[in-house]
């Protein structure tokens, strides 16, 4: 089994209970632009500071159920194929994307839709594996910098960038609760 760092990102101490005893929990306490926030400067830290000799990071939003199913398709993924982004498949609701239906939490052409693409160039974090490599070019664009909501828009961009490729988990099935 691939050693990566799993971090449960919790905006303002919100997230949904779930026992998850190999995540490390990474509050987000919220800022005068809420809910913007500094969700790249998090995960930059959470790496920095947990990711020493780690393959990447496992990121599962505090707003993302996940059951141990869920857990183990994404570690047999990400052990299949570590240098990859691996995405589970994830419902976002309009409560979220302010859109007028629910799309997919990841797309293609940078655009997301109810339509489930199979070879996706963008994602959310909802529930997504990060490569070291990605993470580590990230960070050189200045990761620190980024704030929510862009922060996933800007590591699609640098996967794609760098054509590190993106796979979707289809045997994972988390539900995203903010509806």
């Amino acid at each position: 089994m691939a050693d990566i760092v799993c971090a449960r990102f919790d905006w303002d101490r919100q997230s949904i209970k779930l026992p998850l005893a190999r995540y490390h929990a990474i509050h987000i306490m919220p800022e005068p632009g809420y809910p913007c926030g500094r969700r790249g400067l998090a995960m930059m830290g959470a790496w920095s500071q947990l990711g020493e000799g780690c393959e990447g990071m496992l990121c599962l939003d505090g707003d993302v159920a996940i059951d141990p199913v869920d857990h183990d398709a994404m570690f047999a993924a990400i052990d299949k194929e570590p240098g990859a982004v691996h995405v589970a498949p994830v419902k976002l609701w309009p409560t979220s994307t302010h859109l007028d239906g629910w799309v997919w939490g990841h797309g293609q052409n940078a655009r997301f839709s109810a339509k489930d693409p199979s070879h996706p160039d963008c994602f959310t974090f909802c529930f997504t594996y990060l490569p070291r490599c990605l993470l580590e070019l990230c960070i050189k664009a200045g990761m620190d910098e980024w704030m929510y909501p862009g922060v996933d828009k800007k590591v699609s961009e640098v996967a794609r960038g760098f054509s590190i490729p993106i796979r979707v988990v289809r045997n994972c099935q988390p539900k995203h609760v903010n509806f």
